[in-house]
């Protein structure tokens, strides 16, 4: 259960149920030297236009703010089943003592063990239950910054008209764009000031 895995997992499921392919390069839209003399378009009603969700994503505060609650989350699970599993492991080494320098009978050697084994049997399922639980937080979480990116989308486009806004992460989906027609800055600026009148 690293944390730095879980948010790594994290980061790749949100990007890929975007649209993205996980990649956290973001695509250059200015025109390189040979394609220097096409002009930027402005964006109007009816165009297609295009966002890196990578770019949204990494500069959404809500993004931010949830996966930091998440990560403490997870440093403190990480804390208390440690905590559990030195106790335990103590408990164990004070029994593999006493048992080989004979200060404890067979039968309670055997009444012992099998004390040990409940506990570890114990221990494993709440350590899969509490995985699970993070794990299911972590899919929730995803779907909330998922959501809020396509309410805000669809609210913003309302307003603008376009046909079709495509999203790309990396260098996928668009193998290139007028610069005009990347609304990303645009996203990242409203959902942010939307996300602030939330809170």
């Amino acid at each position: 259960m690293k944390k730095t895995y879980i948010f790594t997992l994290a980061m790749a499921l949100i990007l890929s149920s975007c649209g993205g392919n996980g990649s956290k390069n973001i695509e250059k839209t200015t025109s390189d030297s040979t394609s220097g003399d096409i002009p930027v378009l402005k964006a109007e009603k009816g165009d297609i236009v295009f966002v890196r969700m990578d770019s949204i994503v990494n500069n959404f505060d809500m993004y931010h703010d949830l996966r930091k609650g998440y990560e403490e989350d997870v440093t403190k699970a990480e804390t208390e089943m440690r905590t559990k599993a030195n106790v335990f492991q103590k408990d164990v080494n004070d029994f593999t003592e006493k048992s080989n320098k004979g200060l404890i009978t067979r039968s309670q050697a055997e009444q012992e063990q099998e004390r040990l084994i409940r506990r570890q049997q114990s221990l494993e399922e709440e350590h899969n239950k509490v995985r699970n639980e993070l794990a299911e937080k972590e899919i929730v979480l995803l779907n909330q910054i998922q959501h809020a990116i396509m309410t805000y989308v669809n609210k913003y486009n309302e307003g603008k008209g376009y046909s079709m806004i495509i999203s790309t992460t990396g260098n996928s989906t668009v193998l290139y764009g007028n610069p005009g027609l990347d609304i990303t800055n645009e996203i990242i600026k409203g959902i942010n000031e939307e996300y602030i009148k939330s809170r």
